[in-house]
């Protein structure tokens, strides 16, 4: 599974409740949550709309999304 997908099904946030709270169009999500997209082609636009929607800092987002993909791929 996609690491931004694992996290959002781990703050019970969906997509769509991202783009809705900030204005970031459904379908870039889509293609961030694709299982070909790797942690690394992430984007801040991204990052920033989930930090936005959790009411977390996007550096908080980035450390607790490299640390899930860090144990995804052990």
């Amino acid at each position: 599974m996609n690491a931004l997908q694992e996290y959002l099904d781990q703050n019970d946030v969906t997509r769509y409740q991202v783009a809705k709270q900030t204005g970031i169009a459904n379908t870039t999500l889509a293609n961030a949550v694709k299982e070909t997209k790797p942690l690394s082609g992430q984007t801040v636009k991204v990052i920033s709309a989930v930090a936005q929607t959790l009411g977390k800092t996007p550096g908080q987002v980035l450390d607790n999304l490299i640390e899930l993909d860090e144990d995804n791929s052990k």
